[in-house]
């Protein structure tokens, strides 16, 4: 009885210190990445740049499951890019990878070209009775982008062949319709291929910490301000940002903004977060609505 006792005293001890350990240190901490648009490079031009956004999303989709890695919400990218007039293409330069990193507070982002796609449709019948199936053929190039220095850390190569029964096309020309899940399935091996050499330097890249996010003063209410970046941007409670105010802008003949002349005026730290905002109060200085915070 007095060895049972001891043992389940162990027990209790060993329970209680686990419970006491950080999540964190029980599970390594998911790397946060913006998965832009590819670019279509190859010959097969019949769906346009819709055929990037497939490779995106099926990219995305692929990251998720492995666990490893939190993917950017789609919604929130595309809200982003054309609020800054980034567009959506896989065409970043070093200084739009340096400003979406600070705006979505991402550090890592995945860009990169659809360099060879295609699809033959083969059919087969004897006496009206046939049937109809599709080969496609893909290769993917992905690049993995530091958005605090712009340059490329790796490069992911994919090639990928998926042989599709009858019907899955819509249409009798049905390379001509765009089908987002027919555009997936036939880059799902080459995206597989680009996963698995991400997921293998996950390790590396995990240490890497998020850039601080850029974002806006949409309200103040008494004491409280309230910015437009939140839990889907990687916000946490006592997190502070750094207020700026904009003394002038610098815009071209055609109006668009090149560059903003601003001022540091206060300091901001986090006291709520909700989904897609957060309350801050004022730790120093003065800040007003519409500065920016970073």
């Amino acid at each position: 009885m007095v060895r049972f006792t001891r043992i389940a005293a162990l027990i209790l001890m060993v329970a209680t210190a686990l419970a006491g350990i950080p999540a964190s240190a029980h599970a390594q901490s998911k790397i946060r990445v913006a998965v832009m648009n590819f670019e279509n490079n190859s010959s097969w031009a019949w769906w346009g740049d819709n055929l990037g956004k497939a490779a995106a999303d099926e990219l995305a989709t692929q990251l998720v499951q492995t666990g490893k890695f939190t993917v950017l919400e789609r919604a929130q990218l595309d809200a982003i890019l054309a609020e800054q007039d980034l567009g959506a293409s896989g065409a970043v330069t070093p200084a739009t990878a340096a400003k979406i990193g600070k705006l979505l507070g991402v550090q890592l982002m995945l860009t990169g070209s659809i360099t060879a796609f295609s699809i033959k449709r083969t059919s087969v019948g004897i006496r009206g009775i046939g049937g109809t199936y599709s080969n496609a053929e893909s290769k993917v190039d992905a690049r993995l982008v530091n958005t605090e220095t712009g340059e490329v850390m790796l490069v992911a190569v994919g090639e990928g062949n998926k042989r599709m029964g009858g019907g899955y096309f819509k249409g009798v020309r049905a390379e001509q319709t765009f089908d987002q899940g027919a555009a997936q399935e036939a880059l799902r091996p080459a995206v597989e291929q680009v996963v698995e050499k991400l997921t293998d330097q996950a390790g590396s890249l995990a240490s890497m910490q998020p850039a601080a996010p850029e974002g806006q003063i949409v309200n103040i209410r008494g004491t409280s301000y309230y910015i437009n970046r939140g839990q889907s941007a990687g916000i946490k409670v006592g997190q502070r940002f750094e207020v700026h105010h904009v003394v002038d802008e610098i815009r071209d003949a055609d109006g668009r903004l090149l560059d903003k002349i601003i001022e540091q005026t206060g300091v901001l730290e986090v006291t709520q977060v909700l989904s897609q905002s957060a309350v801050c109060k004022l730790v120093s200085g003065k800040a007003a609505a519409n500065d920016i915070v970073k």
